[in-house]
């Protein structure tokens, strides 16, 4: 009986145990996500301009829990790629002065990367249109 009683102890406390092992991963992993939020802004930006001034605020408190989904889906995604380890020392870097560096600078470039993919588009589908016939 006591045996069983260990057993079951013993098995409780390593569920709590992972369990707090997955939070902190799961924290970790989100704030590796939010840490590109910059470039989500930014798209976001563009969406702002479509809504009309006195609509906006009513706007954006609808979308905070469709975003905070996307974070938690986006965070669960990286999750399944690395582990708690890498991403603890991905968060190292970010919060180093290079890593600081690149975030500061990583909504201009991907702005200026998409103009660059219009154009290398625009580039392109005559050659696939070409080929299609």
């Amino acid at each position: 009986m006591k045996k069983t009683i260990l057993i079951i102890a013993l098995f409780i406390a390593a569920n709590f145990n992972v369990q707090a092992q997955d939070d902190a991963f799961k924290k970790d992993a989100l704030k590796l996500i939010k840490m590109s939020e910059g470039v989500v802004d930014s798209m976001m930006g563009q969406l702002y301009t479509m809504i009309p001034e006195d609509k906006l605020e009513d706007f954006k408190k609808e979308l905070k829990p469709i975003m905070d989904d996307y974070y938690m889906q986006a965070a669960e995604v990286s999750m399944k790629h690395y582990t708690h380890d890498e991403v603890k020392e991905i968060l190292k870097f970010y919060e180093s002065e290079i890593g600081q560096t690149m975030l500061e600078k990583q909504d201009e470039i991907t702005k200026e990367t998409m103009m660059v993919s219009q154009n290398l588009q625009t580039k392109i589908m005559p050659l696939v249109q070409k080929y299609m016939q």
